[in-house]
């Protein structure tokens, strides 16, 4: 058997399916039952496997480690999850360096959209590219970087795409991962930053983090461009009856990672024959792929008539206005994004800031979705300092 993706392979030998492990673990048969018992007894955190890489595109990390790691799914399930490890080069501080847990945005629910794969011309390489230089941000200023790929990228079974348990668990799972890592030193301080799926992502992680891991220190949560504010999937069809090729890209990701996370959700039974094409299209393609893909968007999304209460309720269960922060939150945003409404992210700011909670807004002035992104490395410096000294972080009565 031919297997192309890193972690995958990576994952596999551990299962038992090649012949080599990177380090001792228990050897799991090819049987996700059976992994998932064997694997079920492991606290989470646990790292099942763990390979050095090259740096790479990461020029202020001495070192990158692909790894696997026990953590839990949309059920509180015991899962396999993958994911990247960035040591700074700067010397660890007294205490351990602290860490950052990367949430990456929407690269798809195929196991070749897993960051934690990305080669040079690679699906995801030019948001990694991007990433990257937010990321060497952070590691110039001392902090180890973490950066789980997700439940289902990568690794047995499906991509439960924006649903927020499942990404809280994989994230604060992440920085247990760290502390896994030995003989290195890691600080029980930690931060998460994401982007658009890892926006939201972070945004839970705000809410509900320091509950979730009390054992660890989270200091702040940054936010860029979070997606996911009131999934008004009926009201959103109805107001673009011609939906935009990029958008058509999004569709099938979100409805697929429904699917994953409430199977009876059945995408296939709702969608019009056209956006079935891209549907199907979507289990094995990237976005990025997707989206050079689409020549001309679907005239319809769902067939008529169709009930879409259930994917509407589950829907709005994971949006981010159920979410409070309980730690200094900032988000950026970029004014003309056309992925994710600048409208909706605001009006998420103005409830915060209704619940006076501390939270810092930065608008990016004609910045599209990825700018947002782009502008971050300029902008954690103050706000970690500000965290860091006690200072307030509130810009409520300024915007």
């Amino acid at each position: 058997m031919k297997i192309k993706h890193p972690i995958l392979k990576l994952v596999l030998s551990c299962l038992g399916l090649t012949s080599t492990c990177v380090i001792a673990s228990p050897v799991f048969p090819n049987n996700n039952k059976v992994q998932t018992s064997n694997i079920s007894s492991k606290t989470p955190g646990t790292i099942l496997s763990i390979q050095e890489e090259n740096t790479g595109l990461f020029t202020n990390a001495s070192q990158r480690f692909l790894i696997t790691y026990r953590s839990r799914g949309v059920q509180s399930e015991p899962i396999v999850t993958s994911g990247y490890l960035l040591l700074p080069k700067a010397k660890v501080p007294q205490g351990g360096w602290p860490v950052l847990v990367w949430a990456h945005g929407t690269t798809g629910v195929a196991d070749t959209c897993a960051p934690s794969g990305d080669y040079a011309g690679g699906p995801v390489h030019v948001y990694q590219q991007i990433a990257a230089k937010a990321l060497n941000a952070w590691l110039a200023r001392g902090y180890a970087v973490i950066a789980p790929d997700y439940q289902g990228l990568g690794t047995p079974g499906g991509h439960p795409y924006m649903n927020a348990q499942s990404q809280l668990h994989t994230v604060v799972d992440a920085v247990r991962a760290t502390h896994h890592l030995q003989p290195y030193k890691f600080s029980k301080n930690w931060y998460v930053m994401g982007h658009s799926q890892g926006g939201a992502a972070s945004l839970k992680v705000a809410a509900d983090g320091q509950k979730d891991a009390p054992e660890f220190n989270l200091r702040g949560a940054i936010a860029l461009a979070p997606g996911g504010y009131q999934y008004e999937v009926l009201e959103y069809v109805a107001s673009n009856p011609q939906i935009t090729t990029d958008v058509a890209a999004f569709f099938p990701i979100v409805l697929l990672g429904a699917e994953a996370a409430d199977p009876g959700l059945a995408p296939a039974n709702l969608v019009s024959p056209d956006m079935g094409v891209i549907l199907n299209s979507a289990r094995n393609r990237c976005l990025s792929e997707l989206q050079s893909d689409l020549k001309a968007a679907p005239k319809t999304v769902f067939k008529p008539n169709v009930d879409l209460t259930h994917l509407t309720n589950y829907l709005k269960k994971q949006s981010i206005e159920n979410m409070t922060p309980s730690v200094p939150l900032l988000i950026v945003q970029g004014d003309k994004d056309q992925l994710v409404d600048y409208r909706g992210t605001y009006a998420y700011y103005q409830q915060v800031c209704k619940n006076q909670k501390p939270i810092a807004f930065h608008p990016v002035k004609n910045g599209d979705h990825r700018d947002s992104l782009r502008q971050s490395e300029f902008l954690i410096g103050s706000f970690i300092n500000s965290v860091e000294q006690g200072k307030t972080i509130n810009t409520c009565n300024s915007k």
